[in-house]
């Protein structure tokens, strides 16, 4: 129990802080952060035999913030968001295509892309997080984007033109 609450207490303000980018509600944050304290004492025991209980954590925590926004998607009908018209074919398919591309990459590489530029954790937060330089960390992003381009590009078809704006190709069938 001891262990839980000394990585509680060092990553709380951490926690909280992302969880209020993402939510922009007070309320919501801490609703999440309750949840997530309660399933971290619940697993206490187990909890104290991890390698690294501050990413459980906020992986716990990232993996709330996710449910609640499939809730909230669920719950609303999105067809009174957008005209299924309004979306251009190619767009349509590059938004099918990121999805299947992410489960290819290292397990490392998509949690770094995930944390910083899918869920809005500055590098400086990641690299703390994990116990990283931000040198290291600039590094393994640098390098997760890297593959991540390469996939679009052998997998998805996006191109670059020569001052590297990209566009998407649209693959038939």
């Amino acid at each position: 129990m001891k262990c839980l609450m000394k990585a509680w207490g060092e990553t709380e303000h951490q926690l909280y802080g992302w969880l209020i980018k993402q939510t922009q509600s007070q309320q919501e944050t801490e609703d999440i952060m309750q949840e997530v304290f309660l399933k971290a004492m619940k697993n206490s025991e187990r909890f104290c035999t991890l390698e690294d209980g501050k990413s459980w954590l906020f992986r716990v925590t990232k993996n709330h913030f996710i449910d609640r926004l499939r809730k909230e998607i669920d719950s609303e009908d999105i067809t009174e968001y957008v005209a299924p018209n309004k979306i251009p074919p190619v767009m349509t398919q590059l938004q099918t295509c990121l999805p299947r591309l992410l489960p290819k990459l290292s397990d490392s590489e998509r949690d770094i892309i995930e944390q910083c530029d899918l869920f809005g954790l500055t590098q400086l937060e990641y690299a703390k997080l994990h116990s990283l330089s931000l040198p290291a960390t600039k590094a393994r992003l640098r390098r997760a984007r890297k593959e991540l381009k390469h996939r679009l590009i052998v997998e998805c078809k996006v191109e670059q033109d020569d001052r590297g704006v990209c566009c998407f190709k649209r693959v038939e069938g």
